[in-house]
């Protein structure tokens, strides 16, 4: 996490993958799926998909943090990848 390219980049702030339009916009320092030849031939279906699975669930449910919890620390776990840490939810449906 490059804090010359990102500022801070511990700080939630999903606008900064935002155009001035408020559409997606690629960032060259962000290659999940890799690049060139090698690149992954299922990252336009993936995206698609979490997109979709993403939205169903906040179309029905609401997330909570369980009462008396603190609020989480959102320190990814370094490893091989960063993982993000293990934070407990209560997930309420809609009525």
């Amino acid at each position: 996490m490059d804090e010359k390219h990102w500022g801070d980049p511990k700080e939630f702030r999903p606008e900064r993958f935002l155009n001035k339009q408020g559409e997606y916009a690629e960032d060259p320092w962000l290659i999940p799926f890799g690049l060139g030849r090698r690149k992954c031939l299922g990252e336009t279906l993936a995206r698609s998909s979490v997109f979709v699975f993403v939205a169903c669930l906040l179309q029905k449910f609401q997330f909570v943090l369980p009462p008396g919890h603190p609020d989480p620390v959102l320190n990814g776990i370094d490893g091989f990848t960063v993982a993000p840490p293990e934070i407990n939810v209560v997930a309420i449906k809609y009525t």
